[in-house]
């Protein structure tokens, strides 16, 4: 079964938001990230929130993977990446909410510290950031995540950027045989809301050969 890299587009933000939901449906701080309740179909209101990022955002690029042998009325998507493209030094961070079911205030410690560490490393320097990638469980471990993260490193080398993400324990290893290297590691104590074990992340950088 082939696999091909294209462009994604709107129509793909559903489908992008069901791969998202399968591909963390077992992380252990999902219960306290997002503990509910959440609206019918809280998809619905992801895929909603990823297209008015896309709009809004002149930065953001969509890429995704296909399995060219299923059919595409059955959305034949298996893995997604958002990055940005950021030439100009970023404006500050406005405050950010949180949709329905979240917890506010651990999503808060996470994301908004992972976006200010991040802010420091970076030092408003021009940059490619993958903001998000997530491959279908049904189709892990046919290189469709290594795709889109080579895919990203080539748009940071041909602009002569550096790369940099936020990497969980499920795809540290994958960044780092892409060439990413470690430059923070965030550990996060989550036991106020019931964690036994530390959140970690690593925030990674590629760069381009001198």
């Amino acid at each position: 079964m082939p696999i091909e890299l294209q462009p994604a587009t709107e129509a793909d933000a559903w489908r992008s938001a069901d791969i998202e939901v399968a591909a963390y449906a077992t992380n252990p701080f999902n219960r306290i990230l997002f503990p509910g309740p959440f609206p019918a179909d809280p998809r619905d209101g992801r895929a909603s929130q990823l297209v008015a990022e896309l709009k809004g955002n002149p930065t953001i690029r969509w890429l995704k993977v296909v399995d060219t042998d299923l059919p595409e009325d059955e959305n034949n998507m298996i893995a997604f990446a958002k990055f940005h493209v950021c030439l100009e030094k970023p404006q500050l961070r406005s405050a950010r909410t949180f949709g329905p079911g979240c917890n506010a205030e651990a999503c808060e410690l996470l994301f908004g510290g992972l976006a200010q560490r991040g802010e420091r490393i970076l030092e408003g320097r021009p940059h490619v950031l993958l903001a998000l990638l997530h491959t279908d469980p049904k189709h892990q471990g046919r290189g469709a995540g290594g795709m889109l993260v080579r895919h990203v490193i080539e748009e940071a080398r041909k602009l002569g950027l550096i790369a940099f993400l936020a990497a969980s324990p499920a795809g540290h290893e994958l960044y780092k045989k892409c060439g990413f290297r470690d430059v923070d590691l965030v550990s996060l104590d989550m036991s106020k809301w019931g964690a036994t074990e530390t959140h970690v992340n690593w925030l990674m950088m590629w760069e381009p050969a001198a």
